[in-house]
């Protein structure tokens, strides 16, 4: 019987642009300390664990993992890397490569609504992670001839910024605030007769 032999998660990243640095990390945990994720909003945010369970072709592990979803790219880590690798980068290769294997954000990452969206584009202006872009759509599955925003969920960190600025309001942060949850509400006042 012939034995199948699948990649590793090192050789998958090898061809991502910025994954090939994987291997460099010499686990020394400065990205850590220096990590305002980790001291601020999730202290089980570990990069430096991350990239050991990737080297270590821990793929249900690395998948799992919410650091994977959680690194914002600022890189006040990068500085003090003594391996000089921008671990954000590396760990956008590995979001990638869950994306392509079916894996999702466990962020409720932004929605747009293509119908009412007018394409102003203000959207991709505001935010901080370069998450939202303008591209042709498709809605009820015929071409549109216009733009309407998008989201990259590898990038969105659901911080509601394009959400605040749609003069639209075509774009949410799924279980925020919304125009039609706050008609929810006025509608079950009225209807209790508050």
């Amino acid at each position: 019987m012939v034995s199948i032999r699948h990649e590793t998660l090192v050789e998958r990243l090898n061809a991502i642009l910025e994954g090939e640095h994987l291997t460099w990390c010499a686990s020394c945990g400065t990205c850590v300390s220096r990590c305002m994720i980790q001291q601020k909003v999730e202290p089980l945010y570990n990069p430096r664990r991350l990239l050991c369970k990737a080297i270590m072709d821990m793929r249900e592990e690395v998948f799992d993992d919410k650091t994977l979803w959680l690194c914002s790219g600022c890189d006040l880590c990068y500085p003090a890397c003594p391996q000089k690798i921008r671990i954000s980068e590396v760990i956008r290769a590995i979001r990638t490569l869950a994306v392509q294997e079916g894996n999702n954000t466990t962020l409720a990452t932004a929605k747009v609504n293509e119908q009412t969206c007018v394409a102003c584009g203000l959207c991709t202006e505001v935010c901080p992670y370069e998450a939202v872009s303008l591209a042709e759509s498709r809605i009820n599955g015929r071409k549109r001839h216009s733009l309407t925003a998008t989201v990259d969920p590898t990038r969105c960190m659901a911080c509601g910024v394009c959400a605040a600025s749609c003069r639209s309001n075509a774009i949410e942060i799924p279980g925020e605030f919304s125009n039609e949850r706050l008609m929810e509400l006025i509608e079950n006042f009225v209807e209790k007769g508050i």
